[in-house]
């Protein structure tokens, strides 16, 4: 014990940092304790089995088909390919339901604040239930509703030319056009969004609306797009042929009913969070759009939404994750995301570990892609100030 006159300092034991020190060692070791003991009671039941763990299985040929898919994968692929497959399921129904959960909660969450009682009570109702009702469940019945409610193909519902309603999915007519037009097409569209986004930077930096030459160049920009699909491009349209629909695309029963439940449950809590960022916004701010004449859809366009996207943003992105998470629950409509590959290849390969690790990992990349995305927006929303 150190002594400074009358003042005897404490055992090094009870002093705050060896203290502190002490509880983070003692979580760490904790920690360690646990992970080796998983370890060691994984490595001794596979050593009774004579199994060993490895990764080489994914070079292996899948006897399986998925059933849907762009990335063209058929049986006798890779088991990898069909990762890949699964994966840019997940991502493809994911960042559609992203989309449109975000339009309809941010319609949602605005109208349940209007000053009209019809649009109040029908979003409040609209946000109750589907909050309150499983998500798995939603799924099953727009699953039910499309494969039972809706005709065969030869009696397909029509409500626009080209365009089909059936029980086997919605067919109806796309573009086709040759790979160097659709490179062209590329192009162009960098091009178009660079210009906009260098007329956006000029405005926040200057005030003005941009050059006269960024207008001309990003309408130049559509003119040649438009040019592009005119002259190359045809439409193909779907035509029944035998038992079903061929030609043009269509999008499968177990798509649609992911899609509809992700993005129709997605919305419910969206909106409450836009309807938090606009209850934040300081009712001084909507008096002073007032006195400046702004009618009430300007000042909540222009005044209140930006403001209260500050807000949103963050529990709008946990919002974003849930919709890749809850993906998963697709599996019980047999929709061929990474979850149903991962049950397929575990039935066929029996490598457990290794493919829900590989599950894991596919999950936390995307998981951490998501919140870095949303983390630069709102750090650049916040940036712009009040």
């Amino acid at each position: 014990m150190t002594t400074f006159g009358d003042y005897q300092a404490p055992p090094f034991w009870r002093r705050p940092f060896f203290r502190r020190s002490a509880a983070q060692i003692a979580v760490v070791v904790g920690l360690l304790a646990v992970l080796s003991f998983f370890i060691g009671n994984a490595s001794a039941n596979l050593a009774k089995t004579s199994t060993t763990l490895g990764f080489g299985f994914i070079w292996s040929r899948a006897s399986f088909e998925l059933g849907e898919g762009i990335t063209g994968f058929v049986a006798g692929d890779s088991v990898l390919a069909a990762f890949w497959a699964g994966i840019v399921n997940t991502l493809l129904v994911s960042l559609a339901s992203i989309v449109t959960a975000t339009v309809l909660g941010i319609a949602v969450g605005i109208l349940r604040l209007s000053s009209n009682p019809l649009s109040r009570l029908l979003s409040s109702g609209y946000i109750e239930l589907m909050r309150n009702i499983p998500l798995i469940l939603q799924m099953l019945f727009w699953y039910a509703v499309i494969t039972r409610s809706l005709p065969t193909p030869r009696k397909a519902l029509s409500p626009i030319e080209g365009l089909y309603l059936t029980n086997r999915g919605v067919y109806f007519s796309v573009i086709q056009m040759p790979p160097s037009a659709f490179w062209a097409l590329v192009a162009l569209s960098v091009l178009l969004l660079a210009t906009l986004a260098a007329r956006a930077t000029s405005r926040e930096r200057t005030g003005s609306l941009g050059r006269l030459g960024d207008f001309r160049l990003a309408g130049a920009a559509v003119v040649a797009m438009l040019a592009v699909v005119l002259t190359t491009g045809s439409v193909d349209v779907p035509e029944i042929a035998g038992l079903n629909f061929k030609g043009g695309a269509s999008i499968t029963p177990e798509f649609t009913a992911v899609f509809l439940g992700l993005s129709i449950f997605s919305a419910a809590f969206i909106a409450e969070n836009v309807r938090a960022g606009i209850l934040g916004v300081s009712a001084g701010q909507k008096e002073a759009a007032a006195s400046l004449g702004l009618r009430d859809g300007q000042t909540m366009r222009l005044v209140v939404l930006p403001q209260a996207l500050k807000i949103s943003v963050p529990p709008i992105a946990s919002q974003y994750l849930d919709i890749v998470k809850n993906s998963s629950l697709a599996v019980a409509i047999a929709y061929p995301e990474i979850m149903r590959v991962a049950t397929v290849v575990i039935s066929e390969v029996g490598r457990s570990i290794e493919v829900i690790a590989i599950i894991m990992a596919v999950y936390l990349s995307i998981s951490l892609a998501i919140s870095a995305l949303m983390n630069a927006y709102n750090k650049a929303n916040l940036a712009k100030g009040t």
